[in-house]
């Protein structure tokens, strides 16, 4: 295969610790004479900025409330609302030129990167592994460094005239939508790519550092960016999507689906939500008081923005499971609207019928008032409406998008993301070999990222319109780069989907040339039926011909190692079952590493870096499908959902993952407080790596049967976690302290969370030679 292409972002030098004040020297870019004015600003009229609102020595409440009474009834619905049909997803609103107050367009997808088109060439918006793989480095330094980095280039792309999609052209703004917390339920779902993991716990310490690196203030308050969550909530079947209502419990919807939500909002002060097409129990999320109710009220964020789905208020009329609203416009937008979800995307209905509804007195116009100034209070948050040149972010200049400094993040997300679930003895391969890369990922490029990994990767100046990959390189070429003594080569087969289109001879060939055959297969996140937005998938094992070619190499006793690309879990159970010296050697779970994905596969494999991240998930048996109906939404029914629940006996379990050196690991009580703990990990081994600890609590037997008739109990919750590097020889100290309500509450029949502290509780810990203690409350 031909090298990489020389513009390829090569691999960075510095580790993470060492890059983040870099990242904060982003924010204190040089300041230039004159400030451009970013996307959307407002106050820049002559008549405007004589007016109050744009007075900015004023409380914002003050100005917004001055704003509003100069808007009509109309007014204020074209801020939620928008008349333009074909780029409605992205709900551009209207302008009110008599106020000077520009239009402003609210989706920016920025769940694995900024959607947005290159300014030019080595100005394009840096993209992440697909969030799975950012889950399992179970590191909140690089979850807080992920967020700076997408808030840092979402206003670098405001600052410099940045645009969302080519064609409409419209402008990138402030306002981001991701990181999608919903957990992963179930392994067929067709969006689990999007997730990073199954654990409420560890998604809401995801979602709050994450949250918080975007939405970091200057000196005055501004925020750099608002971010929202995706998607409220118990959402997680695309199959009827827009049609789906899930019978939800009050212990389930308290104790798995709303607490990465609670987290996110509480320690983090997220912007909103994103409501989702389903609904819980006989009401449509974009219409519930009862969500609403929770994020503004019960978890303090009154001003928190909802914006619906896209299409997910037209929804509401079209028959099934809603017929309460008879189809009715009129009675759909007042839902809507009345229950909070304050701005409507994907369609027109508040555009065409809220000054209806008002008219017939199911809506109160004060209700609309107030979704529009939900809606202006975001865009007052970021500074839309102050002197640019007073706000900090309006200074980040171009030169920040796609930096160095922010690949290097994306580099290293991809390094702690990859997980090793098997090595006998073949890693760190030897280079100087002759290896064969076999599979349909062994030159893939595009077929790496993830679902919504952003618009643009590489600048295509020839062909503007097209999606270039030709920066990022492939698996082959990366093993090619590493091992550059030997020899590599790529063949891909078979499809993902159907025949070998007759390349089975050359990968054939070439394996029985090689010394080491490195299998590379999985899924893609761009084929319908594999796993993709709106497809669920059928079967949690390899599609098309996949399990029969890795089979067939195995047969040939060649050292094998196979790496997975994929979203959703995958069941190997036929791989594993094999007689054990026809198994790989090593077996390496990438997820969709993304754009230096690649290249962090072959660093890893062959021991340039040791840096390996922990499952984020459970990864099931094959069978487990026929024994749980997808759109079972409890989490105990028999045999149970992700570790917390699951009775069988996983392939591989949630946290799990091996490094390429050994450690021992000691956890103590502090001799003062029991509900401290010190943990020693020593590295055993002969090289430097990472190490994950996790903290679980349990009920104590007797706790277990007291309960077990009232509600479920889970087996175990995470409630710690730490991630630490440690030189070969060497021991590093790791500290946990539990707090009675987070660490030990368990949820009872009717969602309240409840701390027993007459009964013992079972505090363990992973890989540890002293793993569990019991302690009385």
């Amino acid at each position: 295969p031909a090298p990489a292409p020389p513009h390829t972002p090569s691999p960075p030098r510095r580790p993470l610790s060492a890059m983040l004040p870099v990242l904060l020297l982003l924010q204190l870019l040089l300041r230039p004479a004159a400030v451009a004015l970013p996307n959307y600003q407002g106050c820049v009229t002559p008549e405007a900025a004589a007016l109050p609102y744009c007075n900015d020595a004023l409380g914002m409440d003050e100005r917004i409330g001055d704003l509003l009474d100069r808007l009509t009834l109309e007014e204020q619905i074209n801020l939620i609302s928008t008349g333009n049909h074909s780029v409605s997803c992205n709900m551009p609103s209207s302008p009110v030129p008599r106020v000077g107050l520009p239009e402003y367009t609210w989706l920016m997808e920025t769940n694995t990167g900024v959607h947005a088109v290159c300014l030019e060439t080595g100005q394009c918006p840096t993209i992440f592994p697909d969030p799975m793989a950012v889950g399992a480095s179970f590191n909140r330094t690089l979850w807080f460094a992920k967020g700076d980095v997408i808030s840092t280039e979402m206003r670098a792309l405001s600052n410099s005239g940045g645009i969302i999609d080519k064609g409409p052209d419209l402008p990138t703004g402030l306002t981001g939508f991701g990181p999608n917390i919903n957990i992963a339920r179930d392994p067929r779902s067709g969006r689990n790519n999007e997730l990073p993991g199954e654990d409420p716990f560890h998604l809401g310490a995801y979602a709050a550092e994450y949250v918080k690196g975007m939405q970091q203030r200057d000196e005055r308050g501004i925020y750099k960016m608002n971010a929202y969550l995706k998607h409220f909530t118990a959402y997680s079947m695309e199959f009827q999507r827009q049609h789906s209502d899930a019978s939800v419990s009050a212990f389930d919807l308290f104790d798995t689906y709303l607490p990465q939500y609670e987290k996110a909002f509480r320690e983090a002060n997220a912007s909103g939500v994103m409501c989702s097409y389903n609904g819980i129990n006989g009401v449509p999320n974009c219409a519930s008081g009862f969500l609403t109710d929770l994020m503004r009220n019960q978890w303090g964020q009154k001003d928190a923005l909802t914006y619906s789905d896209c299409g997910a208020v037209q929804d509401l009329i079209q028959g099934y499971p809603w017929e309460r609203y008879n189809g009715s416009s009129v009675a759909a937008v007042s839902a809507a609207i009345r229950n909070g979800t304050d701005i409507e995307a994907g369609s027109t209905l508040y555009n065409s019928s809220a000054v209806e509804a008002v008219k017939a007195g199911q809506l109160d116009a004060a209700e609309v008032r107030s979704a529009a100034r939900r809606s202006l209070v975001q865009r007052f948050k970021v500074g839309l409406f102050d002197d640019p040149a007073k706000v900090k972010w309006t200074h980040i200049e171009a030169s920040a998008l796609g930096s160095e400094e922010h690949q290097s993040v994306s580099y290293h997300a991809a390094l702690q993301g990859i997980v090793l679930l098997r090595n006998d003895g073949i890693l760190p391969l030897k280079k100087g070999v002759k290896v064969a890369v076999i599979g349909p990922h062994a030159n893939t490029r595009k077929e790496l990222f993830s679902d919504y990994y952003g618009n643009e990767v590489c600048f295509n100046s020839t062909h503007p319109e097209d999606k270039d990959f030709s920066c990022v390189r492939s698996i082959t070429e990366a093993i090619e780069s590493v091992n550059q003594a030997g020899s590599t080569v790529g063949v891909s087969v078979p499809k993902f989907v159907g025949g070998d289109d007759g390349g089975m001879g050359d990968a054939v060939s070439a394996a029985e040339d090689a010394d080491v055959i490195v299998l590379a297969v999985g899924l893609e996140a761009f084929k319908p039926d594999l796993e993709h937005e709106s497809y669920d998938r059928d079967s949690i094992t390899l599609p098309g011909l996949q399990t029969e070619m890795i089979t067939y190499m195995l047969r040939m006793r060649k050292p094998t190692i196979m790496v997975m690309i994929n979203g959703g879990p995958i069941a190997i159970d036929t791989i594993l079952n094999l007689p054990e010296d026809l198994q790989p050697k090593a077996i390496v779970e990438a997820f969709y590493p993304g754009p230096h994905g690649a290249t962090a596969i072959a660093a890893s494999i062959f021991g340039d870096e040791n840096r390996w991240g922990k499952l984020p998930m459970t990864i099931y048996p094959a069978q487990y499908t026929a024994s749980i109906p997808l759109d079972e939404y409890s989490m105990s029914v028999a045999p149970g959902r992700t570790h917390r629940y699951y009775t069988g006996k996983p392939l591989f379990p949630f946290g799990f993952g091996l490094s390429l050196t050994t450690f021992d690991s000691k956890c103590e009580p502090a001799k003062s407080n029991e509900l401290k703990y010190s943990c020693t990990v020593k590295n055993t081994g002969d090289r430097d790596g990472d190490e994950v600890l996790f903290m679980y609590t349990k009920p104590s037997p007797e706790l277990r049967a007291h309960l077990s008739t009232r509600h479920p109990v889970p087996l175990r919750q995470l409630c710690g976690f730490e991630r630490i590097f440690v030189k070969a020889g060497s021991s590093e100290v790791v500290d946990f302290e539990c707090s009675d309500e987070e660490r030990f509450a368990l949820t009872n029949e009717s969602g309240e969370r409840v701390v027993w502290r007459n009964y013992d509780h079972i505090v363990e810990f992973s890989d540890t030679e002293q793993s569990s203690y019991s302690i009385s409350l």
